[in-house]
């Protein structure tokens, strides 16, 4: 393999390692890694599978019956390109590294910004999915609700009620330590004057990225991606409610498509390239959002 190859398969790597890490709305989501898909191709993501209980009565069990699963048909119609220069100090430092963990490890500090501003699109991308949520949260005439702290709160353990109700028929869309939240920083505001959310719970094995804390079950995580619409000078946000892994569905596509040249009368090597994904929302019921406003204004305070 040449030393332009071992490059792309390391940034490659490295991409593909790390991209998950970076998305905050997408841990809302089953996001597959894709092989070989073109502009405007239409995948199968299958989303986690649920198994349905009947009653029993005694004697053997009847015939197996196959796991409930939905399948979401994935349109790869976004992309994003890349076109760089790597100086060859580095480039040399990366193709010498005593093996492929230490290559991606360092492929990751060259391209770790280019791995957050994808995962940023694509978490863009699943926040407009808001228009396909089951439980939708508005105040009068489906206006936007104004946010205090106390009603801040309020919003989290309506939710709560709404997903524990699920279908009155034994099925519930809630999943103890599986439920995540996704707030503007606007609403991360207000939340923090409430004293439950002014200490960080660390009980997580590992902290997901921008985790604050946990309110009536469920995992808070800020994103300055939440989808938002700003009129009259007035922004309305749409916070998601939703099961982590299991709610929304979407894919990335494996390869980079890079290719490596190098310029004339330049010694760096330049890499250009692109990434493909799709977004959907096969799981409304899994899904809620609020309409809000959530304007900065600080108290005063006397004198």
């Amino acid at each position: 393999m040449s030393d332009e190859q071992v490059m792309i398969t390391t940034f490659t790597k490295a991409f593909n390692k790390y991209v998950y890490d970076e998305m905050v709305i997408g841990q809302l989501a089953h996001t597959e890694l894709k092989d070989g898909v073109k502009t405007g191709a239409e995948v199968d993501v299958i989303m986690p599978a649920m198994v349905n209980l009947f009653d029993y009565t005694g004697g053997d069990l009847s015939d197996a019956e196959l796991t409930t699963t939905t399948t979401a048909k994935i349109k790869f119609d976004k992309g994003k390109a890349f076109h760089y220069e790597v100086d060859e100090v580095k480039r040399f430092q990366i193709n010498n590294a005593p093996d492929l963990k230490q290559k991606v490890e360092l492929a990751k500090e060259y391209s770790s910004d280019a791995i957050k501003q994808f995962a940023a699109a694509v978490d863009s991308a699943y926040a407009n999915l808001y228009t396909r949520a089951g439980h939708y949260l508005s105040g009068s005439s489906n206006s936007a609700i104004p946010l205090d702290a106390e009603y801040a709160k309020e919003i989290f353990a309506y939710m709560q009620a709404e997903f524990q109700r699920g279908d009155r028929k034994g099925h519930t869309n809630w999943i103890d330590g599986q439920m995540v939240a996704i707030v503007p920083p606007e609403y991360q505001f207000y939340l923090g004057k409430l004293d439950e959310l002014k200490y960080v719970e660390s009980g997580h094995r590992k902290m997901a990225k921008g985790f604050i804390g946990r309110l009536s079950g469920w995992d808070i995580v800020v994103s300055n991606n939440v989808a938002s619409v700003t009129e009259s000078g007035t922004t309305t946000y749409y916070p998601l409610f939703g099961i982590k892994g299991k709610t929304l569905a979407g894919g990335i596509s494996k390869s980079l498509n890079m290719k490596s040249y190098m310029p004339e009368k330049n010694f760096n090597t330049r890499y250009k390239g692109y990434g493909l994904y799709g977004v959907g929302a096969p799981r409304a019921d899994f899904l809620g959002t609020v309409k809000i406003t959530a304007p900065l204004v600080l108290s005063t305070r006397a004198a």
